[in-house]
């Protein structure tokens, strides 16, 4: 079970096969949000789960529903806009000050309001200026509680500002009139967690096909699949060095 970014850019369609092919498992992958693929891991509903909420993730951790916790890859999330970039963001030297423009601009937000890991980090920027975006007039703060692709047609449609992640912006291709205005900033770092939920609360689960996954993950072959995933020419995920 995985996050729907990892879906919509077309990752997981390059690593299953792979994984497949060295471990001998048949691998069934369902994408989710990030809240709902947690709360279907607590059920026992997955065996390994690939998030991207590092707050969310370690409460999972605390409760005693994951084994163990990697990080397998970043990249970053970005501002997606209007070209003409009315509230000006391009000039902004990180997303603190942008997310401050959008509001004194009086621009239009659209948010993807589904508890996924890119919703979460959208709330974290909108609490880092002490505002609640609630207090935005319903038209200017568009909630469509869907995933990336739709949303982001619905900010194209709209004219507005969107957060979304690198990878899923790279291969999405109705781009409309919108581009990236604010990307690569340290403070918008995407890190996405592989967890083996726990066989102790769910002994349904196979501690040793888990292993296979997670052993996988960590290998050389994994970290040379996810760097070479170039749908575009373009790297879209950075490995990040098993410990």
């Amino acid at each position: 079970m995985a996050t729907t970014t990892t879906r919509d850019s077309g990752l997981l369609g390059a690593i299953i096969p792979e994984l497949e092919k060295d471990t001998g498992l048949k691998i069934n992958s369902v994408a989710f949000g990030t809240s709902k693929v947690l709360r279907s891991a607590m059920d026992g509903n997955a065996d390994v789960i690939l998030v991207h909420d590092p707050k969310s993730e370690i409460e999972f951790m605390d409760a005693g529903y994951g084994n163990e916790r990697v990080a397998i890859m970043f990249n970053y999330f970005v501002l997606i806009g209007p070209a003409d970039d009315p509230a000006n963001i391009a000039s902004s030297t990180n997303a603190v000050d942008a997310f401050r423009k959008i509001i004194e601009s009086g621009s239009t937000f659209v948010s993807r309001a589904d508890q996924s890991g890119t919703h979460f980090a959208e709330l974290k920027l909108w609490q880092s200026i002490n505002y609640n975006p609630q207090e935005m007039e319903q038209e200017r703060y568009i909630q469509t509680g869907t995933g990336m692709g739709r949303t982001l047609n619905v900010a194209i449609e709209k004219t507005a500002y969107v957060l979304a992640d690198s990878a899923t912006w790279a291969t999405y291709e109705n781009k409309g009139k919108h581009k990236i205005l604010l990307g690569n900033d340290e403070n918008m770092i995407n890190t996405y967690h592989l967890i083996t939920v726990s066989t102790e609360k769910h002994p349904h689960i196979s501690a040793q096909n888990q292993k296979l996954v997670i052993d996988w993950f960590k290998s050389e072959k994994a970290r040379s699949v996810i760097e070479n995933f170039k749908p575009s020419e373009q790297q879209l995920y950075f490995p990040i060095s098993a410990p």
